[in-house]
């Protein structure tokens, strides 16, 4: 049996070209990418990064998601977010600090705060080391340094309050 082949069943490719036309025929997809690439680049910095006001200064607050881990790591940072996890010790303590891009603990010799409260803090990032069968397991977490805003979770009122009957 014989298959007829007509021009709809083939994809459509550009004829034969020689080096500098396959150049030219090319041109606009790099220029697109590499524009693309380039205006991309220069936004990269208001991604990592946005500023808040606290009391009558700026400061530029990092994104929890965007701390690595690293054993250098003694930067001071200024963090925001909503404390998800408590965990009191006898002198200390420290909780979970969490925003939209991810979780790191926060270590305080100060009062902790509530789960739900939002805070702001001045904090330095520390590095504990956790070697295990020459695999590294460290983690990276904050010693605050200056709780700079607290904001408490509002209790949640219900909106229905069944009357109880006898």
């Amino acid at each position: 049996m014989l298959v007829k082949k007509d021009n709809l069943s083939r994809p459509c490719l550009p004829p034969k070209l020689s080096q500098s036309s396959k150049l030219l025929y090319l041109l606009p997809l790099w220029i697109l990418l590499l524009g693309g690439g380039l205006v991309s680049c220069g936004n990269v910095g208001q991604f990592s990064k946005h500023t808040i006001e606290i009391g009558d200064r700026n400061v530029n607050v990092t994104k929890i998601g965007d701390i690595q881990p690293d054993r250098q790591a003694n930067t001071v940072v200024y963090l925001h977010g909503k404390v998800a996890n408590l965990a009191p010790f006898l002198s200390a303590g420290a909780y979970q600090l969490q925003d939209a891009t991810g979780k790191i603990w926060v270590l305080t010799n100060q009062t902790l705060p509530n789960v739900g409260d939002e805070v702001a803090i001045e904090g330095q990032l520390q590095f504990q080391s956790i070697p295990i069968s020459g695999q590294e397991f460290g983690e990276v977490y904050v010693q605050e340094q200056q709780l700079l805003e607290r904001k408490a979770e509002r209790a949640q009122v219900p909106l229905f309050k069944p009357f109880l009957t006898n």
